[in-house]
């Protein structure tokens, strides 16, 4: 209908077509609005206002673009354009199509507890977040602080993640993130601080790390061997071929020392003296080991490549249990370079005495050319290395 106005006909917009909403709805996105097709005289100029639907308006949005933030994660959102003339100063609006359901990256999880598994190993826990961003999450990655290395867990929920590919005897914390088809969230607190169990060979508490003891296939310590320099003597295991109450543990070196050293008498026992009285890496705990602890020793730190004796290497203290005898092949020369014959740290292919008894006159010990374990008398000279422990 024509109006007349200041001696003029025009007419008030009419919206013939709805104005158009494009974009994805996901926040941090763009949307933008058409006008929509409108008739009118004068022409109409345009005014833009976006909502959440179904009809909460949205402060400071009154262009014809829009950014959506993460208030706007669970609404549609749709945008009124009004339409204003001389003929109509007050306008008239018409509503845009409302978009789909906005979505957004998930929340940041929440951090658990991060776990060393091994000298290149770890497992982060994490719990899910409480919003996933309204689009279901499909992986979560822990990423390890020094070097971003990683870890993927391809679930939903709730869970743990192995990381692999750390470095031995480095200390580590964790983030965790989620992903989900939007993106990646931001990242979890970081957790606490883990260190990896060193490599085999690795210079660790004074000394070097030769393995893990324990009870039941279940770590209780790390074992440390001493530096060939100063650990490593012949030695008698004692001054006479005669009993000694108490030193017959295969497993308790400390104990097994403790007891040949109570009298104070280094002349009685020089071996375990000499273990029991050396300050070495900074460390002055160091023992003679028992029976189970020095096979350990030669399992990892085998110095040659020869073949090894198949009546030994039940080990139910080694880490994991070992439940039957060595092959010819297994265990092979030690992968570390130092311990190899010939290397700076090297056993020599001798016979060393454990502290562990093994009758009124014998002691027992092991040749470290095969892994062989048999009894001699106290009172001849072997080789003996001083070993630490510390607890896991």
């Amino acid at each position: 209908m024509l109006t007349v106005v200041g001696g003029s006909y025009g007419a008030a917009p009419v919206n013939t077509v709805a104005p158009v909403v494009s974009g994805t709805a996901t926040v941090g996105s763009t949307l933008t609005t058409t006008d929509g097709t409108w008739t009118g005289a004068p022409a109409p100029t345009f005014t833009y206002q976006w909502f959440r639907s179904p009809s909460t308006s949205i402060g400071g949005a009154t262009s014809s673009s829009y950014v959506l933030v993460i208030g706007d994660r669970g609404f549609g959102i749709f945008c009124r354009v009004k339409a204003t003339n001389t003929i109509a100063p007050s306008g008239v609006t018409a509503d845009s199509n409302t978009t789909a359901t906005v979505t957004s990256v998930p929340d940041a999880p929440t951090i658990g507890t991060a776990t060393s598994t091994g000298s290149s190993t770890a497992t982060v826990a994490f719990t899910q977040p409480a919003n996933n961003g309204g689009s279901t999450i499909t992986s979560y990655t822990a990423t390890s602080s020094p070097s971003g290395i990683t870890g993927t867990l391809n679930q939903a929920g709730s869970g743990t993640i192995t990381v692999s590919g750390l470095a031995g005897g480095t200390s580590y914390t964790f983030t965790v993130t989620a992903t989900n088809s939007v993106g990646t969230s931001a990242a979890s607190a970081a957790s606490n601080s883990i260190t990896t169990l060193p490599v085999i060979g690795q210079a660790f508490g004074g000394g070097f790390y030769a393995g893990q003891i324990g009870v039941s296939g279940t770590a209780t310590h790390n074992l440390i061997i001493g530096p060939l320099a100063s650990a490593q003597s012949t030695l008698a295991w004692k001054n006479a071929n005669t009993a000694t109450p108490g030193a017959d543990s295969v497993i308790d070196g400390p104990q097994n020392t403790a007891d040949m050293v109570a009298d104070g008498n280094a002349t009685v026992y020089p071996a375990a003296h000499f273990c029991n009285d050396l300050s070495t890496g900074g460390q002055t705990d160091w023992y003679m080991a028992a029976r189970n602890e020095l096979e350990i020793c030669y399992f990892n730190l085998k110095p040659t490549t020869t073949s090894n004796t198949t009546s030994w290497g039940i080990n139910a203290n080694a880490v994991p249990a070992r439940t039957s005898n060595y092959t010819a092949g297994n265990p092979a020369q030690t992968s570390a370079a130092a311990f190899k014959s010939g290397g700076s740290e090297a056993f020599n292919t001798a016979n060393y005495w454990m502290s562990t008894e093994a009758s009124s006159i014998y002691a027992r010990y092991l040749y470290f050319g095969n892994g062989d374990q048999n009894t001699g008398y106290k009172a001849g000279g072997r080789r003996v290395r001083a070993v630490r422990r510390v607890a896991v």
